[in-house]
């Protein structure tokens, strides 16, 4: 047994030292991911005309992440907000946000280049089309399903898939 003491003092090297490697995998995925849902949040807010959410962004605190959401008054006047308050809308902007940002910093483009996206009936029409055209610029293949009047405020030439 005593023989093998050097080789397993190596072999908990390469261990130790395999574990530093994934933690700071881990940190950078996690520092991407909320880099990347901050600002296809903030590209999006402004894209889809929230009138009274003016800010939403991810923080990573300790070990734990914490959604931030800034909303103003009629009055210009800006308070802090919880995700509990917002319209159903807006929740599932977020959400979609969110899956975004996760499907791009892990690469998931690369073994699955398809996005679905199905019950998202709670967003109007034209923010539907201004979503999926901002979604489909950076995912290969976008499919949704949609509610038929949604599905109108999608532009010409978009294909489309009926039971009419």
């Amino acid at each position: 047994e005593l023989g093998r003491r050097e080789d397993l003092r190596e072999r908990r090297g390469a261990v130790a030292e395999r574990i530093a490697t994934l933690r700071t995998r881990v940190e950078e995925l996690e520092s991407a991911a909320v880099e990347s849902f901050n600002d296809h949040m903030a590209e999006l807010l402004d894209r889809l005309g929230y009138e009274n959410v003016d800010r939403v962004w991810l923080e990573r605190t300790g070990d734990a992440f914490g959604l931030h959401v800034v909303r103003s008054t009629a009055e210009g006047r800006a308070y802090e907000d919880t995700v509990d308050h917002l319209s159903e809308s807006e929740r599932e902007v977020i959400g979609l946000v969110f899956a975004l940002a996760g499907y791009l910093v892990h690469d998931v483009h690369e073994t699955v280049p398809v996005m679905l996206l199905d019950s998202v009936e709670a967003i109007d029409g034209p923010r539907i089309a201004a979503l999926l055209g901002y979604i489909d610029a950076r995912v290969p293949y976008v499919v949704a399903a949609l509610l038929p009047e949604h599905g109108e405020a999608l532009p010409e030439g978009v294909d489309r898939v009926t039971t009419a």
